[in-house]
């Protein structure tokens, strides 16, 4: 009897020796990646509006903070402190989500190719982009904010016109939400890059250009940058209506 009472201790230990060891691997399991991307799902469509012939987008290489040059989602905990997401992640670096993402949506609003995607040979006019992100901001459960000085030339060594947009868009709670708010900003700047574009593309050639519009001295209409319409909002427009001014 002592035996057999022997027997069934050591098989109740070896049980309870696996069940904790298994409720060990399963609490040190790494936790599964998840990975995130600034693109598009829509299909691509040319602008109605467009009156050039074929023409490229070529988006330089984009500039980033260096807070957020990094591969790992990084959100604000307060203006002096931020936490480095490790398992939710951008599917590229950011300054190439940032760029393929601005590069594909001018191309389908201004009816255009990326220049990567063009056929080789073809003589048709190029216009360069460039992009430097000021701010990229990701406020969890509140808003995201993207700041970004952007131009756009007509050829290399051309005169650009150099903007500035700042877009802020409010997020609920969870790390999806916060990447659809940073891809509807994202859409918003691309609209207003897309509307130069048009602009370049309609006059065929060089034109001055004045961030204020038309030149009361010479009476030449010049390219100046766009407003934000069909309700998009820049961050001090969104402020001065949360205050009521």
């Amino acid at each position: 009897m002592i035996a057999r009472q022997s027997r069934s201790f050591r098989t109740t230990v070896r049980t309870l020796v696996s069940v904790v060891g298994l409720a060990l691997l399963g609490a040190c399991a790494t936790p599964a990646t998840r990975f995130y991307t600034l693109g598009t799902d829509a299909e691509p469509t040319i602008a109605k509006h467009t009156t050039s012939p074929a023409l490229q987008i070529d988006v330089r290489p984009v500039k980033v903070p260096a807070t957020v040059a990094r591969s790992q989602l990084v959100v604000q905990l307060n203006p002096a402190q931020v936490q480095v997401l490790e398992d939710d992640r951008w599917s590229s670096a950011l300054p190439d989500e940032i760029r393929d993402a601005i590069a594909a949506r001018v191309s389908r609003q201004a009816g255009a190719s990326s220049r990567s995607a063009a056929g080789r040979g073809e003589e048709v006019p190029v216009y360069q982009v460039g992009v430097d992100v000021q701010r990229f901001e990701s406020w969890p459960g509140s808003h995201v904010l993207v700041d970004v000085v952007w131009n756009v030339r007509r050829s290399a060594g051309s005169e650009p016109l150099t903007c500035r947009s700042i877009v802020s868009e409010p997020v609920s709670g969870g790390y999806q939400a916060i990447v659809d708010g940073h891809r509807h900003a994202i859409d918003a700047i691309a609209a207003q890059i897309a509307e130069v574009v048009r602009k370049f593309a309609a006059t065929a050639v060089d034109q001055p250009f004045s961030p204020a519009g038309a030149s009361s001295r010479t009476g030449m209409t010049t390219l100046s940058c766009p407003l934000f319409s069909d309700g998009a909002q820049t961050a001090v427009d969104r402020a001065a209506a949360r205050s009521g001014g």
